[in-house]
C-alpha cells in the first residue's frame, strides 16, 4: 500500500524509518521525499505481512501516517487526450483506451511526476 508519511521537525532526527525497517517484516520504497530540518514527507510503498503493524508503530512515533489511494489526478475537463503523458510513465500506469482517452492507473503510478510536467493542458495534478 501506498502512503504519506509526515515527519514534524521534533522527529527528524530520529531514526524511526530504519527502526521500523529493522522491527517488521515488510518492503519499504521510497517514492517521493522531501525531507528538510523544517520537517518533510514522503511517500512510501509498504508491502508485508506486518504493513499494517509497522504502520501503527509509525503513528505510535508521531509520524502522521495516511493511505494514499491516488497519488495523481487527471482533470477530464482540461485533458485532450493527446497523449503526450503516456509515453513517459515509467511503470505503465497511463494508457489509452480503445477509445482514444487516456486513464491513469494509481495503483501503478510511481509519482515520478513526469505526466505532470509534460502535460500540455496541465490537466494533471498531484494529491499531496
Amino acid at each position: 500500500m501506498k502512503v504519506w508519511l509526515k515527519f514534524s521537525t521534533k522527529i527528524i532526527n530520529e531514526t524511526i524509518i530504519a527502526d521500523t525497517i529493522r522491527k517488521f517484516d515488510f518492503d519499504f520504497n521510497i517514492m517521493k521525499a522531501d525531507i528538510s530540518p523544517k520537517g518533510g514527507k514522503m511517500l512510501v510503498e509498504i508491502k508485508g505481512p506486518e504493513e499494517n503493524m509497522a504502520i501503527q508503530y509509525l503513528k505510535e512515533t508521531c509520524v502522521d501516517v495516511s493511505i494514499a489511494k491516488d497519488v495523481v489526478i487527471k482533470d477530464d475537463s482540461k485533458c485532450i487526450d493527446c497523449g503526450a503523458c503516456v509515453s513517459l510513465c515509467p511503470s505503465n500506469a497511463i494508457s489509452v483506451m480503445n477509445d482514444k482517452t487516456v486513464v491513469l492507473d494509481n495503483n501503478k503510478c510511481l509519482f515520478c511526476t513526469f505526466c505532470i510536467t509534460v502535460c500540455p493542458t496541465k490537466c494533471i495534478h498531484p494529491i499531496l
